[in-house]
């Protein structure tokens, strides 16, 4: 392989390894080569295809290679390089080559100990992989792993850290251990990980939240009582998005836009005009979210029954005549229709 230089070239090459790579056997030959002897150049490449949609074993070995460079959690795990869409999929690439690779990834978040520090991520890095992980990781995998992160000392660490495990644990008991917190981040959080839990247990705390002295722990209980059915809760929102309070109105308006019912859109639009910044932006956020799901909603095409002609009470039966056209037609194996017209002139 020439000695290649720049980005530009080696994405040539590697554009036209991955277009080859089903008829010309160097061409993974050539992917490994460039990953193993250029890897800065390679890495920046290889991520224009990991970040597409298309699958191909090409794009397999190419996530392969890009595993084994250093950097490439970090692709992931920094905001800089990207929006949190982007590092989903670069993640679910790479975890699809590698099962464990979500384990992997949770080890570099601040250990329980301390004793990972030197290579940890910080801390908006580390808020980053707890959202990617708690959209694409399932299960209790990671909960002994990731378990001592609700009692750091970041509050937004904390936060984060009780979503993820309470939506794995769903425990009603475990998160009424948690509204002893302080932090009303991390008491909404808890809350908000017991969404669907259909246990009296699950639902009295519900009820008991719904009045909390913070908005966001009492909107997120509206939330969790909605999806159990609990009558009563449309009404309940709206009083709170008549609150003296912005912050109140603010999380009415969110509530609404999380619960998705189109019968918010006239509050919602009221919402817009309101005199605080923050509430409009959450009036915003939440129409464009309901339209969204209205949009995606499946078209309901109504069906038309016409009504049938009425059936004579008997059909007198007719005889074939000897003498009447005929019609020899046959269906072949392969369901094509074959036989042909025959017509016979009568007289």
């Amino acid at each position: 392989m020439p000695t290649i230089v720049d980005e530009g070239l080696i994405s040539t090459y590697l554009d036209r390894a991955v277009a080859e790579f089903g008829t010309n056997p160097l061409s993974a030959r050539l992917i490994r080569r460039m990953a193993s002897q250029l890897p800065e150049l390679f890495l920046s490449s290889a991520l224009k295809y990991l970040e597409s949609g298309d699958e191909s074993p090409a794009h397999r070995l190419l996530a392969s290679m890009t595993l084994r460079h250093p950097l490439a959690c970090e692709e992931i795990a920094d905001p800089a390089r990207g929006t949190i869409e982007r590092s989903i999929t670069l993640f679910m690439r790479l975890w699809k080559v590698d099962p464990s690779f979500d384990v992997k990834l949770a080890r570099r978040l601040p250990d329980r100990h301390g004793l990972n520090h030197c290579e940890a991520f910080n801390a908006l890095s580390s808020y980053r992989v707890l959202d990617v992980l708690d959209e694409t990781s399932t299960g209790r995998r990671l909960v002994p792993v990731l378990g001592h992160l609700i009692d750091s000392a970041d509050p937004r660490m904390a936060a984060k850290a009780t979503l993820f495990i309470g939506k794995r644990i769903q425990s009603a008991e475990w998160a009424a251990r948690q509204l002893t917190r302080n932090d009303p981040s991390v008491r909404a959080n808890a809350v908000e990980s017991i969404w669907g839990l259909k246990s009296p247990t699950a639902q009295t705390l519900l009820e008991m939240c719904a009045g909390d002295a913070s908005s966001h722990v009492a909107g997120n209980a509206l939330v969790g009582l909605h999806k159990l059915g609990k009558p009563g809760i449309v009404e309940q929102i709206n009083s709170m998005a008549n609150g003296a309070n912005h912050n109140v109105r603010s999380t009415a308006a969110w509530t609404m836009g999380r619960i998705g019912d189109s019968a918010f859109v006239d509050p919602l639009t009221e919402l817009l005009r309101d005199d605080h910044p923050e509430v409009r932006g959450a009036a915003l956020r939440s129409l464009l979210q309901i339209r969204k799901v209205e949009a995606a909603a499946p078209e309901v095409v109504p069906v038309v029954v016409l009504e049938q002609a009425a059936v004579p009470e008997a059909v007198p039966a007719v005889e074939p005549a000897e003498d009447t056209d005929r019609v020899d037609m046959d269906i072949r194996p392969d369901g094509r229709m074959g036989g042909a017209f025959r017509y016979r002139q009568v007289g």
